[in-house]
């Protein structure tokens, strides 16, 4: 039996799992801080003392800090009383237009690089500037922060740079109903353990949409792949997702995305996306287009609110497009 259920613009949508939500900053006084200890890799990272705030009887840890050249990813962790639901719960409240948040939540993030407020970078465009985000971890009370570079969104020189080799992150994590912001302090250094760094150049095209494979990082803890999309308007959004498959079945799971044309002379569509790595044993990975089961409300719009329909599992239906379809070896 197929379920549907009630979504956003998929525009919008599409701007919120590619990392196109952003969070305007201040500066904050007066907030707990805590020092970590200098992280110079994932092995590193994961045996590091964990660093820990206390403030309103909640507790936030980053029990694991990590900087492999593809992204930044920090673990927290919540524990303590006084918070009701998970870490990254909430949910839009249709009367009130708002997004609504248990107590104890994370309500904001905002990250500094070198002192730098991240939405400095690039004057403070959106296609500018890293791409922050973060999401459920194993456990209600776990979360991941992933920061993305905005080097791979553009050519031409247009593109902002990447982070530095070595760099100072501050992070600041507010959570709903405490006032002041959790702030946590790393040192931070690039380890790019089992580094391959691939240009596959592989073009895929339907109709008059084409989708190049430029890049392709694959470390131990990322695999990472900028995707240069031609065809489409200014503006435009091909509606189009990629998912990630290694040769031993392993669906890899989405870090971060973001896309942007404005990056370019061209007027193309340049996204760059962060998946989890491949399996230790794998020589090769697929990468898939789908269009999700998509009805909108107003049929003459496609870009209206509308309907997505899920399986007897409650998972998105997904129409593969077999001829964008693609696989790179690794090894």
């Amino acid at each position: 039996m197929k379920k549907t259920y009630k979504v956003m613009t998929t525009a919008a949508l599409m701007g919120m799992l590619l990392g196109g939500t952003a969070w305007g900053t201040a500066a904050v006084a007066g907030s707990a801080e805590a020092k970590a200890p200098t992280v110079s890799s994932a092995a590193q990272a994961s045996t590091a003392k964990a660093d820990s705030v206390t403030q309103n009887g909640i507790t936030l840890t980053v029990s694991k800090a990590l900087y492999d050249g593809n992204y930044v990813s920090l673990t927290l962790q919540r524990s303590g009383k006084g918070y009701t639901g998970g870490i990254t719960d909430g949910k839009f409240n249709e009367a009130t237009k708002e997004y609504e948040r248990p107590k104890g939540a994370i309500k904001n993030i905002e990250m500094f690089i070198d002192g730098k407020s991240i939405y400095e970078f690039g004057g403070g465009g959106l296609g500018k500037r890293p791409a922050l985000g973060w999401g459920p971890a194993s456990a209600p009370d776990t979360a991941e922060i992933q920061l993305v570079d905005p080097s791979w969104l553009g050519s031409d020189g247009m593109a902002s740079p990447a982070f530095p080799d070595k760099f100072k992150l501050t992070a600041k994590v507010t959570l709903e109903g405490v006032d002041k912001p959790y702030t946590f302090d790393f040192s931070l250094q690039k380890n790019a353990d089992n580094l391959q760094a691939l240009k596959p150049n592989l073009t895929k095209k339907r109709g008059d949409y084409s989708a190049t494979l430029s890049k392709l990082n694959v470390t131990s803890t990322s695999t990472r792949f900028q995707l240069i999309e031609k065809g489409l308007k200014k503006g435009e959004h091909s509606h189009i997702l990629y998912e990630v498959v290694d040769d031993q079945g392993n669906l890899l799971d989405l870090k971060s995305g973001f896309g942007t044309d404005e990056n370019n002379k061209n007027g193309d569509m340049y996204t760059d996306y962060v998946f989890s790595p491949p399996a230790k044993e794998a020589k090769s990975i697929t990468i898939r287009a789908f269009e999700p089961d998509f009805v909108p409300d107003n049929p003459g719009d496609p870009s209206s609110p509308g309907i997505y329909k899920t399986d007897s599992n409650g998972e998105t239906i997904k129409n593969y497009i077999k001829e964008l379809e693609m696989t790179v070896n690794i090894k």
